[in-house]
């Protein structure tokens, strides 16, 4: 199975790579990082040899260890000793190793002599050894079987959870906080047209404007106070720390210490802002209200 896969892979390289020209030497192969192969490939590593870029044989895969996934994790390599006799094992991460030429080649990047000096991997039981083993034992096929079946299952987990997280997301975007929102942070939309009450919780104002400074922070507002049905009203400012700010449910609460009588005795608030109108100055520059 893994000489299929790299073939495969191989195959392709070479379906897209330009012929050589007569004359010319041949082009050099590239060597790509393999994926890690499942358990049934993972025992044609077994007594494979590992070579250094030289193409200098500097140990044998010995065993491989797979993740409760079946995919290898690392390989043991035997390195020292002659025929067997004064040979250690040392352990390798996959990710280290590149296989080429269908498979039958292993290098890693390092000398024979720092192979020996690596420290040497200590199987938990004996029998383990020369074998594909995981954490719970030496592979076989019935824990292939288990592998895939808990990979099927974690999978329509994951898909449940996201499918879960998703309707939860939904509910909780179109559900109404009202004036604020789920910091508890009041909308400015909802300050606007709000009513100001006085300690009596009569109405003495209505917000008509708002300006904030610099740093974003609410500095004066408008009020619109006296008038009935919004004729004779007139426009005062006051500080927005001179309101206090609560809530009654969802809805925001202001309130002033002022009467309204105080409120209307207040003088009258001049716009300074530039805002467009329909008869323009004579220069043609919008009117300043």
């Amino acid at each position: 199975m893994l000489a299929a896969v790299i073939s495969g892979i191989a195959a392709t390289a070479s379906a897209q790579t330009p012929s050589t020209a007569p004359g010319q030497p041949p082009a050099r192969t590239v060597t790509k990082d393999m994926p890690a192969p499942n358990a049934a490939d993972a025992r044609k590593l077994i007594g494979r040899n590992v070579k250094n870029p030289a193409n200098e044989t500097i140990g044998e895969i010995k065993s491989v260890y797979i993740t409760p996934d079946g995919k290898v994790d690392s390989v043991m390599v035997g390195v020292g000793g002659f025929l067997g006799v004064g040979e250690r094992e040392v352990r390798l991460a996959w990710k280290d190793l590149q296989v080429m030429d269908n498979g039958e080649k292993v290098v890693v990047n390092m000398t024979k002599d720092q192979l020996k000096a690596m420290a040497p991997y200590k199987y938990k039981e004996e029998s383990w050894r020369g074998k594909v083993f995981s954490e719970r034992g030496i592979w076989t096929d019935d824990r292939r079987a288990a592998a895939d079946a808990r990979t099927t299952t974690d999978n329509a987990a994951a898909t449940n959870r996201d499918r879960t997280m998703a309707d939860n997301r939904a509910t909780t975007a179109t559900e109404s906080t009202g004036d604020f929102n789920a910091h508890g942070d009041v909308s400015a939309n909802a300050v606007i047209g709000a009513k100001v009450r006085n300690d009596n919780k009569d109405t003495v104002g209505t917000v008509q404007d708002m300006y904030v400074d610099a740093s974003g922070n609410i500095k004066t507002v408008v009020l619109a106070v006296g008038g009935f049905l919004g004729v004779g009203a007139k426009d005062v400012a006051m500080k927005w720390s001179d309101l206090k700010q609560s809530r009654d449910g969802k809805s925001i609460v202001l309130t002033t210490s002022l009467s309204k009588d105080e409120l209307k005795s207040m003088p009258d608030y001049k716009y300074e802002r530039r805002v467009p109108s329909q008869a323009a100055a004579p220069n043609g520059t919008p009117r300043t209200r």
